[in-house]
C-alpha cells in the first residue's frame, strides 16, 4: 500500500506529515528470523579475530562478521550491531527503535548504553508477584508501571496473540511528533541610526569695525 507524504499550512506554520502507517501491528518480514538467529558464533567464510558474527544485515537477513560488513556489497544495507549482556544477545535501543515500536519493552544497561534483550534473559533474583513479571515469560520486570515485556520476542509473542490491529501492543514504529517549521519573514523596520549634525557652511569670522 502506498505511503503518502503531505504538507499542511496551519496558522503560518508549515507542517510536514510523516508517511502514514496503515497497520499498527505491521511486523517487518525479517523480524522472526532475527529473533531465532544465533549470534556471536564463528563466521563460515572468514577466519581470525574479526570473524565473530556480531552484526545482523536486515537486507540480507543474515548474521555477519566485521569482514563481511566491510565488503562493498553491504555498504548501503541496513544493519544492527549485536552485543552480549549476561550471556544473551542484545541490541541498542536507539537502533531497534528505527524499525519497531519498542515501548513497553524493558531496557537494560550495558556499558553505559540502553539495550534491549532479543530473547528473555536468564531468571534471577527473588520470587516476585504477578504484577512484577513479564506478561509472557514471567521474568523480572523492574518497573512494571512502565514496562510490560522483558524482551523483543516477548512483545512479538503478545502482538501475535491479539486479533485486531486497534489494540495495543503495536509493532509499527511510532511516528515522531510533528515539528513546526516557522516561515521566515523579512523585517522591514529600519534599524535606528545615529543622528549626525552637519554644518550648513564654513564658519567665517565677524568683521571688525
Amino acid at each position: 500500500m502506498a505511503r503518502l507524504l503531505r504538507k499542511e499550512m496551519v496558522s503560518g506554520y508549515l507542517l510536514e506529515a510523516e508517511p502514514h502507517i496503515y497497520h499498527k501491528k505491521q511486523k517487518p518480514a525479517w523480524l522472526d528470523s532475527f529473533l531465532c538467529m544465533d549470534f556471536l558464533g564463528a563466521c563460515m567464510i572468514h577466519e581470525g579475530r574479526k570473524s565473530e558474527l556480531n552484526v545482523y544485515c536486515i537486507d540480507c537477513d543474515a548474521g555477519m562478521c566485521e569482514s563481511c560488513v566491510s565488503a562493498d556489497a553491504h555498504s548501503s544495507h541496513k544493519k544492527l550491531q549485536i552485543y552480549k549482556h549476561v550471556h544473551r544477545d542484545v541490541v541498542l535501543l536507539p537502533d531497534m527503535q528505527k524499525h519497531i515500536d519498542c515501548s513497553q519493552i524493558q531496557p537494560y544497561r550495558c556499558n553505559g548504553k540502553k539495550v534491549l534483550a532479543i530473547n528473555p534473559l536468564p531468571h534471577s533474583g527473588r520470587e516476585l508477584n504477578s504484577g512484577e513479571k513479564c506478561k509472557v515469560c514471567h521474568r523480572i520486570i523492574f518497573k512494571p508501571s512502565i514496562y510490560t515485556y522483558c524482551s523483543i520476542s516477548c512483545k512479538v509473542t503478545a502482538v501475535s496473540g491479539n486479533l485486531t490491529s486497534s489494540d495495543p501492543p503495536y509493532l509499527a514504529p511510532k511516528k515522531p511528533k510533528k515539528k513546526p517549521l516557522l516561515k521566515t519573514s523579512v523585517d522591514n523596520t529600519e534599524s535606528p541610526t545615529k543622528r549626525v549634525n552637519k554644518r550648513k557652511g564654513v564658519p567665517s569670522r565677524a568683521p571688525f569695525f
